[in-house]
């Protein structure tokens, strides 16, 4: 029979055992089964595995089985679609151990080009198996976006209007046809990555991303599975929240559009896809569907902007962050491109002070995302700096200082304004003797509109020979934990 891709793991597999007339454990052969395996909704393939009088299920073994990937259970056993995504492309085989025999469990999983393609591209299995979760908020799993009830029927219309559009039966999005808690999802937070994949064909990688309107905090990376470089990083810049039923065609909002990446210069490398949402407020929401990490010739589709942070290429980077004391004002400091609502970065967002940076160059409403130069983290470690102003509704979510590291461009450490008045400066030490060593530089973020909605920065210190003298108060608590 020809082998294909994609035809639904459905069959179940019929062991016949024979008797054992002596009571000794014996090896049974069995019939190889016709069955496919479709990586891009994986399910758990179900055996009947009769018993006689007496004769009990003890475990499977081979393949690297462990307890947890299969059970047996009233005649059958049942093998977990974790095991199979485990085991790869080519043909395996494992035994089912009972008290009186073995017997031969075979099962080919013969997916073309399985290794270059990701488990559940497109959440076919109802769900987010395949995908690493992490919250990224004080671990609060109740404000984690990327769950499991997030995976939604596709004809749903996730507002009183558009529906998201995606590709199969379903996409990873919000049921709210009411409107009555869109601005809570928005609020949540997580970042979420795919199972790895080697890069082969056309070098071409697709998806589709929906909301995601401030493409700073909310976006879609490809990154190398063996070093963690942030090799692309992809917005929704298609992102236009007009009228749906008056202008449907310019209509990008929540609905997913179909994006493509030429990543050919990676040919060969195992890579992963990460999405990443660390927006609180409205239209942060990330929708999602179809992501294919394999093409033999280049797909349809828009094509990616990639915005990964850059910066001059320096062969010595200083311990010194450049103009920390903004005595320069802005020189050394960088506002990062949205690529999402015309209101989510002005120009004029961030301005200089009598020394101090500030976010309400546009009044309150005014949003954005510094970015300074790089540093390597040496002497003792800690970095300092003031921060004020950032007390408004959400400020721990909004308006907040975040460390990351350069190349893979992972967030080290989240503080916010945390003891705050609204009026005075107060000055946070941050302990990152940890990471010394490493290049990394600053995000000031303000992504909030309303009354001290703004984030005040002053006095950058990123090298001290010794620690400073801080007790509790003066710390940076880290909002990732």
């Amino acid at each position: 029979m020809k082998k294909a891709l994609a035809v639904l793991l459905t069959a179940i597999c019929v062991i016949s055992l024979a008797a054992c007339s002596d009571g000794e454990t014996t090896v049974e052969y069995l019939e190889e089964a016709d069955v496919r395996f479709d990586v891009s909704k994986p399910i758990d393939v179900t055996y009947k595995l009769p018993l006689a009088e007496g004769e009990e299920f003890l475990y499977l073994e081979g393949g690297n089985a462990a307890d947890g990937d299969y059970y047996y259970r009233g005649g059958y056993l049942v093998i977990k679609r974790d095991l199979w995504v485990r085991l790869g492309s080519g043909t395996h085989t494992l035994f089912a151990q009972t008290t009186r025999r073995v017997a031969r469990v075979k099962l080919d999983i013969d997916v073309e080009n399985m290794d270059n393609k990701i488990v559940n591209g497109g959440f076919e299995t109802g769900d987010l198996f395949g995908w690493e979760r992490r919250t990224a908020f004080k671990a609060e799993d109740g404000l984690m976006c990327f769950t499991d009830s997030a995976v939604v029927a596709n004809d749903t219309f996730y507002s009183y209007e558009a529906p998201y559009g995606g590709e199969g039966r379903y996409v990873l999005g919000f049921d709210d046809r009411g409107g009555e808690y869109t601005a809570a999802w928005c609020e949540k937070m997580g970042v979420m990555r795919s199972s790895v994949f080697t890069l082969a064909g056309s070098g071409f990688v697709s998806f589709m991303l929906g909301g995601a309107g401030n493409g700073t905090l909310c976006y879609v990376s490809v990154k190398d599975a063996e070093t963690g470089e942030e090799l692309k990083r992809f917005a929704n810049h298609k992102y236009n929240e007009t009228s749906y039923s008056a202008d449907g065609a310019n209509y990008f909002a929540e609905n997913l559009v179909r994006y493509k990446a030429d990543l050919s210069e990676y040919k060969g490398r195992k890579l992963y896809f990460e999405v990443t949402d660390l927006g609180g407020g409205k239209r942060d929401m990330v929708t999602l569907d179809g992501f294919v990490s394999y093409y033999a010739k280049e797909p349809d589709g828009v094509t990616a902007v990639d915005i990964k942070p850059s910066f001059d290429k320096l062969s010595y980077v200083p311990n010194e962050v450049e103009n920390g004391d903004f005595s320069s004002g802005l020189d050394g400091w960088t506002l990062a491109k949205a690529y999402g609502g015309a209101d989510i970065s002005e120009e004029n967002a961030f301005v200089v002070d009598g020394g101090t940076l500030k976010s309400n160059g546009g009044g309150n409403e005014s949003r954005g995302v510094l970015r300074s130069s790089l540093f390597k983290i040496s002497g003792c470690g800690v970095i300092g700096l003031d921060i004020g102003a950032a007390r408004g509704k959400r400020f721990d979510k909004d308006t907040f200082v975040s460390v990351r590291e350069y190349s893979t461009n992972r967030e080290l450490i989240r503080f916010c304004n945390r003891n705050g008045n609204g009026v005075e400066m107060i000055r946070y030490y941050a302990d990152l003797s940890e990471y010394s060593g490493r290049i990394c530089y600053f995000e000031i973020v303000d992504n909030a509109t309303g009354d001290y909605d703004t984030i005040f920065v002053a006095n950058v210190q990123t090298f001290y020979a010794t620690a400073p003298d801080y007790d509790y108060y003066n710390a940076a608590v880290d909002l990732n934990c």
